[in-house]
C-alpha cells in the first residue's frame, strides 16, 4: 500500500519556530528506529534535518505518540540531491490511539556521503 499525503502540514509549526529561534534552541524529538510493519501509512513533512555522520541524516518532525505510531523512510539518491520521504503509520496490534502530537526524529542511512548534495522532501515529488 502506498502512503497518502495529509492535507495538514505537520512541519509548519516547526518551521515557524525555526524562523523565530536560533537553531540550537530548537526542540529535538526522540529518535525512533524504523518500524517495518505499519498500517494506515501517510507521508509526514519533516521540519529540519541534520547531518549525523557522512552518510546519516537525522530528520525532525511531528508525529503521533510513540506507543501507537511508528516511522519508516524512503530515500532516492542522485549525484546532485538526496530526496527523503518520511512515512508514519499505526503500529501492529494497537487498539485506538490518542491524538497527541509529539516531536520525533528518524535517522536515515544513505548509500553515499551527503557531501554538497541538496537534501529535499521526496514526498513533495511523488
Amino acid at each position: 500500500m502506498s502512503p497518502t499525503h495529509d492535507s495538514y502540514d505537520s512541519a509548519e509549526p516547526y518551521r515557524e519556530r525555526a524562523e523565530m529561534s536560533p537553531e540550537e534552541d530548537m526542540p529535538r524529538g526522540e529518535v525512533q528506529e524504523p518500524v517495518e510493519l505499519l498500517f494506515s501509512l501517510h507521508y509526514v513533512e519533516w521540519g529540519d534535518s541534520e547531518e549525523i555522520d557522512d552518510d546519516v541524516l537525522r530528520f525532525h518532525l511531528y508525529m503521533g505518540n510513540f506507543d501507537c505510531h511508528g516511522l519508516q523512510y524512503r530515500v532516492e539518491e542522485t549525484e546532485d540531491e538526496v530526496a527523503v520521504a518520511v512515512i508514519t503509520g499505526t503500529r501492529e496490534g494497537v487498539d485506538g490511539c490518542s491524538e497527541e502530537a509529539v516531536l520525533g526524529a528518524i535517522d536515515v542511512e544513505l548509500d553515499d556521503p551527503v557531501g554538497d548534495r541538496e537534501v529535499v522532501d521526496l514526498s513533495q515529488l511523488l
